[in-house]
């Protein structure tokens, strides 16, 4: 968990992954060096699978390129400070589904959050299917994204020239082998906060053209047609059409979302 003065989140951040029904895991902690009362809050737990792995470090990057280097779990995964988990069995679908041998990573639904919390649309992500590729569309918000540390290692580290859309490095590279993913079906597992201040808040202009860099290719913010399509096709091959309605249907009403996944 990369952090740099996050009191305004990070405790409700925190307090979902405290709650999670698997409770085998460790959160390394790189802060920037918070001067609000962030470091003095997460000694203040007194939780020992909760470390702080640095406190200093030289920007976003930087402190996941770190708090990687220094994990002893086989599942790795990241969650921003002003993030959470949506449901307490996150880890516990996630360990159940990575248990097979093929699998090297698992991509779960998210929501957008609002500056204040509240739920405000979920997406469900996908993985393109062959003949097709990935090309830098397919919804992969990082709290929702676990993989096993080998394909981290494969990966190596993400590279530090990149400030914005660094997490589509490692996506591009997962998404090579779209046979070694899956989805996660069933409610959204994380959401992530739009704020204006954040770092892809405050630099959309720069990530897009960051991210078109990482990834080669032009993406457009407005899908066309044709990327809508092969975006259904590849919900069908993974049989994930049923799925993709639930999300349709929670998105008329976020508040009957509980209803919608109740099955």
């Amino acid at each position: 968990m990369p952090t740099w003065n996050s009191m305004r989140y990070i405790q409700e951040c925190i307090a979902s992954l405290l709650a999670q029904t698997h409770n085998n895991y460790e959160l390394l902690v790189c802060d920037g060096g918070s001067t609000d009362g962030t470091l003095e809050y997460l000694e203040s737990i007194g939780d020992p699978r909760i470390q702080i792995v640095s406190r200093q470090d030289t920007g976003l990057v930087n402190a996941l390129n770190i708090g990687f280097s220094k994990t002893s779990g086989d599942i790795l995964c990241w969650l921003n400070s002003d993030d959470r988990y949506l449901c307490n069995n996150t880890l516990a679908r996630v360990v159940d589904k990575l248990k097979s041998g093929d699998l090297q990573f698992v991509i779960g639904g998210c929501a957008m959050l609002a500056e204040n919390g509240r739920i405000m649309r979920y997406l469900l992500p996908w993985i393109p299917q062959p003949p097709f590729k990935y090309r830098g569309h397919s919804n992969c918000f990082t709290g929702s994204l676990f993989f096993k540390k080998a394909a981290w290692a494969k990966f190596g580290q993400f590279s530090e020239q990149n400030k914005y859309a660094f997490e589509y490095e490692l996506a591009r590279q997962l998404m090579a082998f779209p046979q070694q993913g899956c989805i996660l079906t069933g409610a959204p597992v994380a959401g992530f906060r739009l704020r204006p201040d954040s770092v892809s808040g405050a630099n959309s202009h720069a990530m897009a053209l960051e991210r078109n860099t990482v990834v080669g290719n032009i993406v457009h913010e407005n899908a066309p047609l044709k990327h809508q399509l092969i975006r259904l096709y590849s919900y069908a091959i993974l049989g994930l059409l049923p799925t993709f309605i639930r999300y349709l249907r929670a998105n008329r009403n976020t508040m009957a979302v509980r209803n919608v996944w109740k099955n």
